[in-house]
């Protein structure tokens, strides 16, 4: 890690602050239909511009955010810890991460590095000292909506299985494909072997614009073929 005295000479030597823009949506979806992206980046940029920050935009489409294991977020971090950049900014908190113990963890980081996580919706700004305390209890309250999202879902579900409810994915594949995948599935064949197979056969997805991968088999396997889209 370099030194405050190194990342102020780095930082002075550009003629205005650099920002990575950071943009997430969680579901292939919303990558695909670009509305949230499009959105969450104008509004970063707007905000750039009224700071006088240049900046560098940093899209992660179709990513969970219950980690910051993800290759944006990766190479915003390695470059604010080198000094090559000097804001981490997000349209919200949970853009960044859904998890407490991360979130603290960047914050800490932002401080010990000396650059700023700055985001939209909670008026976050970690070069304060109010805006490191508000980031701890923003991230708990993120952490705890999720958490209550999670135990809905799953009591909605066992209320279904009860009442004799089949439920499952949601998906545009065809039953016979969901029952082969299955059948493959439950007669010992591996996730990996499923897609190489289903790719091999030229066999669409139900998307129709990627390859088959585990993901995508494992998503097939749980779909419902009786809620198509």
């Amino acid at each position: 890690m370099m030194s405050r005295r190194q990342r102020k000479t780095r930082s002075a030597s550009r003629a205005r602050p650099l920002a990575v823009c950071y943009v997430r949506v969680s579901t292939e979806e919303q990558a695909d239909e670009g509305a949230s992206l499009a959105a969450q980046e104008s509004a970063l940029r707007a905000r750039a511009d009224r700071e006088g920050w240049d900046v560098l935009v940093l899209i992660d489409a179709g990513i969970s955010g219950k980690s910051l294991d993800r290759a944006r977020i990766t190479a915003a971090r390695f470059l604010l810890a080198n000094g090559d950049a000097d804001v981490l900014l997000a349209t919200a908190l949970d853009r960044i991460s859904r998890s407490v113990h991360d979130v603290t963890g960047l914050m800490q980081d932002s401080v010990a590095e000396g650059w700023a996580l700055v985001t939209i919706r909670e008026q976050i700004d970690t070069s304060s000292a109010m805006g490191r305390a508000y980031v701890q209890i923003a991230a708990v309250f993120a952490e705890l909506e999720r958490g209550l999202i999670s135990e809905r879902v799953k009591a909605g579900m066992a209320q279904k299985r009860i009442e004799g409810v089949h439920t499952g994915r949601r998906t545009a594949l065809p039953a016979e494909l969901i029952a082969r995948v299955r059948q493959m599935r439950n007669a010992g064949s591996t996730w990996q072997s499923i897609a190489d197979r289903l790719n091999v056969e030229g066999v669409r997805t139900a998307t129709g614009r990627r390859p088959w991968r585990v993901s995508g088999v494992q998503s097939a396997y749980r779909s419902n073929p009786t809620l198509m889209k």
